[in-house]
């Protein structure tokens, strides 16, 4: 129980420290984000900052308090967003782009080589069949 006007003090000053750590977190990392990747990039940014903060001597306990709870919200967000599927069928639909493009030049340098070999073969074929037509009339 509080006993006297004392405590009621502290309480307001606890209130100031924390809105301030707060508003502190608020104008560093933003509102929020709008789509997962972003989302995604904002929560490593608090991780790096919580753990940064905790490796200090003397950390502001405030402040890390408010990095936290700024993390759990926006992981609360990832995780009710479907972030981390979403980010997944991204990076599989940039994969198979990259690997149809790779096929698709593969292929290409093949039906080169194929169509040189071949404008070859029909000239020599060409070449010996004109020689042996040659032979034939000569005789």
């Amino acid at each position: 129980m509080l006993s006297s006007s004392a405590d009621f003090g502290y309480i307001s000053q606890y209130e100031k420290d924390i809105n301030k750590a707060t508003e502190r977190v608020q104008n560093e990392f933003g509102t929020g984000a709008s789509d997962c990747v972003s989302l995604d990039l904002l929560i490593k940014k608090l991780s790096d900052k919580i753990v940064s903060e905790r490796l200090k001597s003397n950390p502001d306990t405030y402040y890390l308090k408010a990095l936290e709870e700024r993390k759990n919200a926006m992981e609360s967000g990832f995780t009710r967003n479907s972030c981390s599927q979403k980010i997944e069928k991204s990076r599989q639909i940039e994969s198979s782009l990259l690997l149809t493009k790779g096929a698709i030049e593969s292929e290409e340098s093949v039906l080169t080589k194929n169509n040189v070999e071949q404008k070859i073969y029909i000239g020599v074929g060409a070449l010996v069949l004109l020689v042996g037509l040659y032979i034939i009339v000569k005789k």
